[in-house]
């Protein structure tokens, strides 16, 4: 199975202004990104769930190695990446509410 991706106009320019191609930077962030497109099950163990604006709540997986981190939705067909940021988030482990 493989999900096609998605993404927001604030993770293309945070990303763009954070990660150059070809540095190890980019190298760690394109393994996460394929990871999440290849794997059958998601969210995967090593995300948690997490609130931040202007992306809401979302997954989030660390870049291994980085102080980066990967705010992502996703469902049958597609990964939506939502947010990088470089400031670890705040797992959330309340009921998503009517005002989310």
């Amino acid at each position: 199975m493989g999900r096609r991706l998605r993404l927001t106009t604030w993770y293309a320019r945070r990303a763009r202004d954070t990660v150059q191609p070809g540095t190890p930077t980019g190298i760690a962030l394109g393994r996460v990104v394929r990871n999440l497109l290849r794997t059958e099950v998601l969210p995967g163990s090593q995300d948690f769930e997490a609130r931040r604006r202007p992306t809401g709540r979302a997954w989030v997986r660390r870049v291994p190695g980085h102080n980066l981190w990967l705010w992502y939705r996703f469902d049958e067909t597609e990964v939506f990446l939502l947010a990088l940021t470089a400031d670890p988030p705040v797992p959330t482990d309340t009921p998503e509410g009517p005002d989310q």
